[in-house]
This record gives C-alpha cells, structure tokens and sequence, in this order.
C-alpha cells in the first residue's frame, strides 16, 4: 500500500470517528441557541468561539473559486489559517512538516455533515489557496439560512463536495 493511500485511509477513519462521536454534540449545541456562531479548536486544549460580529471584524481576505457549473467567483471572509492561528495554532509559522501532515482539520455544519482535510491543505506553506469561512454571497448579501449564517469555501478543489454549508466548527485532530 502506498503511503498516500495509507494517508487517504488514516484521514477518512479519522474523519468517521470524529463524526461519530463529534457531531451531535456539536449540533445540539448550536441548535439550542449558543451565541457563538462558530466554534476553531486548534487541538491540545486550544479553542476558540467566534460571533459572526467577530468575524466580521477580522480583516476580510478572498479567492476566486469556482461553483460545480464551473463559474468561477470571488469569494470572501476569513481563512481558516487565521482562525486557527487566534485560536493558538499558527500554520504561518514554520513548523516543520511532521505536525501538520499528522494532523487532520475537520469542518462541521449543524447538521452533522462533516468534511475532512488533511492540515497540510489549510498549511499556507504547501501552496494552496486559502480555505475561507464566508458569511455573504458572491455580490455581498447575507447567505440564504439554508447555506448559511456560516459556509466554508474551499477553492482550487473541482468540485465543492468538501465545502460545508451552515459551518459550526472547525477542529483539528491528531492522526497518531
């Protein structure tokens, strides 16, 4: 078995498990009315809670992405890379490979839907664009409840199956 299919497999089952015993936690939560709008936890006891005014006043970053039909827009809100790095753990420092390619981010809606990634693909230093938390369509208006208040867009990816509509959490697990 080659050690990217090995990868593959460890981020997938890690995913899961996470999904399993995550999400309804997650989803009652925020069902039950918590202020917070988002919740980053960056792993090893260091966590975040954001209101979407809060994130409103990061400063505003974008990309262009493209829909499944292939328009391409220009999306904007914050990374996921600064998120993390408020919430303790910052991929712009140089920290090496060993613990960001040993780690997974996982992104969860309010729904229980749960999409995973690899920390290298939210890593600035591997050279993908940036992974953005959005709260507002392509032409600035807020996004409609059943997207939103929170949607996480991931461009360069040709198809947006890992982009997670009604985003409630961010979280990074450990793959060792």
């Amino acid at each position: 078995m080659t050690i990217a299919r090995r990868r593959f497999l460890a981020t997938n089952a890690v995913g899961a498990m996470a999904f399993l015993t995550g999400s309804l936690a997650v989803s009652r939560a925020f069902a039950q009315g918590s202020n917070a709008a988002l919740r980053v936890d960056a792993g090893e006891g260091r966590a975040e809670s954001w209101s979407l005014a809060q994130l409103k006043a990061l400063p505003p970053e974008s990309a262009r992405a493209s829909t499944r039909e292939g328009a391409t827009f220009e999306a904007r809100g914050v990374s996921v890379a600064t998120l993390l790095k408020h919430a303790g753990l910052d991929l712009g420092a140089n920290l090496g490979s060993a613990p960001v390619v040993g780690r997974a981010l996982i992104a969860r809606a309010v729904d229980g839907y749960a999409a995973v990634f690899g920390l290298a693909e939210i890593d600035p230093h591997f050279g993908h664009p940036p992974a953005l938390v959005v709260w507002t369509t392509d032409d600035g208006a807020a996004l409609p409840e059943h997207r939103g208040p929170l949607a996480l867009v991931v461009p360069g990816e040709s198809r947006p199956g890992r982009w997670v509509r009604q985003l409630v959490a961010l979280e990074v697990r450990d793959l060792r």
